[in-house]
This record gives C-alpha cells, sequence and structure tokens, in this order.
C-alpha cells in the first residue's frame, strides 16, 4: 500500500509555526521518506526575508506543492467566482494566485507538483487554473472527497487521516490512531494512497493562525497576530507521539512510502488536462472553453457527491451556498471519464 505524508505549510505569521515545519521535514528525512509539503506563496516570502534559510532548505529535501497566495485572506475562490463563468473564474483564479505561484516556484527552484486549496475551497475553475500552471495532482478536503480518481484535468487525491485530530491530552488517542489508519488501510485499493496529513503550525499552538478571518472576516496581513502556543511540556510530547506513530506506520507489512508526483507517475490511465483539451479541439490556454454538459452516465455516487456538497471550512461567509459553482461542477464530471467528444 502506498503511504503519503502531506503537509498544509500555511502558517506565516507564527515563527514557532517555521520550526515545526523544519521538524517535520527533519523527522521524515531521517527516516529516508520524502513527504509533500504544500506551500503558502505568503509563508515562502516571510521565510526569505527573515532569513529562514534553514527552514527553506529543510522543506526542499521534499516534494513542493501549491497551497495558495495569501490562504485565508478574503475574497476565497468560491466567494469570489461563484457567478460567473468558467472562463472568468479560471481568469481571476490565475489572477489572485500567480503571485504566490511564482514565489512558491523562486523559493524552492521547481513547479509545484499538486495544489492544496485552502480549506473545502475547491472550485472547478480552481482545478483547471492549477492543472493550466503544470500540477498534476488535487489534493486536500472538500473536493478530494469526490468519489472519482480524476476531475478537470487533476487526479484527485483524498486526506485520509489528520494527525492533529489525535493530539488530545488522553495518551488513548495514540492507540485511536493506529485502529484508525488499520481500518482505512483496509479499504485503500492496490492503484490507491493512503494520505495522511497535517498542518504543522498545530504541532505547537493551540488554535489556528488564521482564526481572525472566520466567516469572512477582513484584515491587513501585516497585523495579523502570531497564533498561541501549546506549553512546551505539551509540545514535546506530542512530538513523541508523532515519531512513535511515524515508526509504527513505516514498520507495518506492505507499506511503502511515496508521494504525489510518484503516485500520479503510476497510473495506469491518466487524464491530465491536455487530453481533456485534446478531445475538445482546443488548445493550451483555453480551459476556459471546454463544455459544460449533462453526463447521461454520471456515476451515482458522483451525482450525491455534487447534490449534497456544503461548503464547510470556517473561513467561509455564513449563508455561502454555491449553487452557480455546483452547476457547473456538475457540468464538468464528463472529466472524471476517460477523455471523449
Amino acid at each position: 500500500m502506498r503511504l503519503i505524508f502531506s503537509f498544509d505549510t500555511e502558517d506565516y505569521v507564527t515563527p514557532e509555526a517555521w520550526d515545526a515545519q523544519k521538524w517535520w521535514a527533519g523527522q521524515l528525512a531521517a527516516r529516508g521518506v520524502r513527504g509533500s509539503f504544500q506551500c503558502v506563496g505568503e509563508l515562502a516570502r516571510r521565510l526569505k526575508a527573515h532569513g529562514r534559510q534553514d527552514v527553506i532548505d529543510a522543506l526542499a529535501k521534499h516534494e513542493i506543492g501549491y497551497h495558495g497566495n495569501l490562504h485565508s485572506v478574503p475574497p476565497i475562490h468560491p466567494v469570489a467566482i461563484d457567478a460567473i463563468s468558467l472562463a472568468e473564474g479560471i481568469e481571476w483564479v490565475l489572477r489572485r494566485e500567480a503571485p504566490g505561484f511564482a514565489s512558491v516556484v523562486e523559493t524552492f527552484g521547481r513547479v509545484p507538483v499538486s495544489a492544496a486549496m485552502n480549506g473545502d475551497s475547491w472550485t472547478p475553475a480552481g482545478f483547471l487554473a492549477m492543472a493550466s500552471l503544470g500540477m498534476n495532482v488535487y489534493a486536500g478536503g472538500g473536493s478530494a472527497l469526490m468519489p472519482s480518481r480524476w476531475y478537470c484535468g487533476m487526479l484527485v487525491a483524498h486526506y485520509n487521516l489528520c494527525f492533529e485530530s489525535y493530539y488530545g491530552e488522553d495518551d488513548a488517542a495514540e492507540k485511536t490512531f493506529r485502529d484508525d489508519f488499520g481500518k482505512i488501510a483496509a479499504t485503500v485499493p492496490d492503484d490507491g494512497a493512503l494520505i495522511v496529513f497535517t498542518h504543522p503550525t498545530r504541532l505547537v499552538t493551540s488554535q489556528f493562525w488564521d482564526k481572525p478571518f472566520y466567516r469572512g472576516a477582513s484584515h491587513p496581513i501585516e497585523t495579523l497576530p502570531p497564533a498561541p502556543l501549546l506549553p512546551d511540556a505539551r509540545i514535546q510530547k506530542l512530538k513523541s507521539r508523532v515519531q512513535r506513530l511515524l515508526d509504527w506506520m513505516l514498520a507495518r507489512p506492505g507499506v511503502r512510502t511515496s508521494d504525489m508526483a510518484t503516485w500520479y507517475a503510476e497510473q495506469a490511465s491518466p487524464r491530465p488536462l491536455s487530453a481533456l483539451l485534446a478531445c475538445c479541439g482546443l488548445k493550451p490556454g483555453e480551459a476556459g472553453r471546454l463544455p459544460l454538459r449533462e453526463s447521461t452516465d454520471l456515476d451515482p455516487a458522483l451525482s450525491v457527491f455534487f447534490d449534497s456538497f456544503e461548503y464547510r471550512w470556517s473561513i467561509m461567509p455564513r449563508g455561502f451556498s454555491a449553487r452557480n459553482l455546483m452547476k457547473q461542477a456538475r457540468a464538468l464530471a464528463w472529466t472524471s471519464g476517460p477523455p471523449r467528444l
């Protein structure tokens, strides 16, 4: 079974979170494991500005993904593009994300492999924009719960297990993690992957750094306070727990570690954006012209997903429903199947 470790590497206001990012990268490297670090553009800029080349170097030993330019700063993708066309949405996402994408490429010297948009703020335009920039895997929550391996030219990677969900003070959390890991592992197909993820910042903080943005509130990023820290003794206890769980997972029979790029390369029937464009007689850069059409043979599970999906990320404004986006998403469900006219 493939085992992938992914990290939403986002907290750009808490210096101790940068140390946590370095710690995670070091723990994997010490075990010969290549992780996948989904990096925010503003974080890359601040690491450079604050002289934290040590953190950059530690992350650079691993696979680099993209986690947005400013992360939680409004407007969030779905809110901004719900009422516009697919082509206009792609253009908006590219304008919004170009600075962050450029910062990540400049900082790490390579194009990110994957895109993990913030929270559950996926959109069809976001998929197509990220694919247009050369990323092949869409990782994370929300859309990654989609019961499909492919969508809008990207491999859909579902985060299966969240490390920080097992950071409770009760030591029984460690056993619960092992039990849950075993249950999920039993369901992973031979060509699938079990993805364990975390936010490195939560190893050292008692709440998310972006709480000031909850429910769409707006604040200048220059004035954001650092996230409150956990006591040192608590942090050390969590680090020991993580180390034990890492060693336990890596020692399990049949487990082989991988990363997003390797998993993508091993796909027997990839459905990249280039194939979707070609089957529709379109050129690179024309993803906004992909046809929106009803799928007569839509997988029932996929139909249920589109009918029932609701954005739940705490950054979303209250009452936001994105009905237009879900109609658009359903009309692109044909991209989950083999490319054809």
